[in-house]
């Protein structure tokens, strides 16, 4: 039996290789693993076709087979007609499992052709920025636990488009509440379960800066100091977000589109459009001016002419 799974999200692929495990009372204790870019898959189909030592039925789970794929990688040198062939009559016992962490395989190949004919072939497609919450609210009522719409649009909002984060946080919650008579995941319980990070924080700061909130600048300020972190780090922080709003703000004005831009700058893309959302109400003279002012309160602290959180206060309040 063959099963191919493609998702580029590492906790879905692991939720269907799960799956797989408990729908054929399999071990993990039967289960080796072959990395594509070190070991060529002859090795694999070799391991696989083979007769289990002590068990019934072995598990051979090939990783990153970007052959796949269109991507070019100097890798091992693979037969794929031996993949071929093997697909064509599989071994009737072992269960081969083809984790491809990719969003999509190239279709023209004629590997990719015979896996999606002859194998189990598993698409997994990962909640988007548009249907976070509706899965959160779903995925949470289907094990008792009741959520709100206003919650569920807080949890999209702390994961900020990270799909892994929202599968680990969700299977961290179902635990939390697995035991309680009457579960609900409330504003309270989700700040203890699912925390604001530092980024987060300095986001918000940032936001509120942008919006010439200074009040609610000052008061994330505050909190931040009371959780004791360090103002020289904020500065950088801040200074990386104002510079991320600039690359982006640079980017989109050469045309390119929010997925060139995340590409180009290796992050998420959900963050680059909450990102050029704020980068829309700044010129590029008033993002250079604030990534001015913020080099020059670093050169201030770092040669001790001033305090680091007075330093940043100042900022704040200017």
């Amino acid at each position: 039996m063959i099963y191919t799974i493609v998702s580029p999200h590492a906790s879905l692929a692991k939720q269907e290789i799960g799956k797989i495990f408990t729908n054929n009372n399999l071990s993990p204790d039967d289960t080796t693993t072959y990395d594509m870019q070190e070991v060529p898959i002859q090795e694999a189909l070799f391991d696989v076709s083979s007769a289990g030592f002590l068990v019934e039925r072995k598990v051979v789970i090939i990783k990153n087979p970007y052959f796949l794929t269109g991507t070019i990688f100097k890798g091992p040198e693979h037969d794929l007609e031996k993949l071929l062939i093997y697909i064509g009559n599989p071994s009737p016992e072992n269960i081969l499992i083809i984790h491809a962490p990719y969003e999509k395989l190239d279709e023209r190949k004629k590997v990719v052709k015979e896996l999606k004919k002859k194998a189990t072939y598993i698409k997994v497609e990962a909640p988007n920025e548009f249907n976070q919450a509706d899965y959160i609210r779903n995925e949470l009522a289907a094990h008792g636990i009741k959520v709100s719409n206003q919650v569920a649009s807080e949890f999209v909002k702390r994961i900020k488009g990270d799909v892994d984060r929202l599968l680990n946080e969700m299977q961290k919650i179902k635990a939390f509440f697995l035991q309680q008579p009457h579960p609900e995941l409330t504003t309270d319980s989700l700040a203890d379960l699912v925390p604001i990070t530092l980024e987060d924080n300095v986001f918000l700061l940032t936001e509120a800066l942008i919006n010439k909130n200074q009040r609610q600048a000052f008061q994330i300020f505050q909190d931040l100091m009371l959780q004791k972190e360090e103002p020289i780090k904020l500065i950088v922080i801040i200074a990386n977000q104002f510079r991320l709003l600039k690359q982006i703000q640079t980017l989109a004005a050469n045309g390119l589109y929010e997925k060139d831009i995340a590409s180009r700058l290796a992050v998420h893309p959900y963050r680059v459009k909450l990102a050029r959302q704020q980068a829309q109400k700044f010129t590029l003279a008033e993002l250079n001016e604030r990534l001015k002012q913020l080099a020059s309160v670093d050169i201030q602290v770092k040669s001790g002419l001033i305090d680091a959180e007075m330093a940043l206060e100042l900022f704040i309040l200017g």
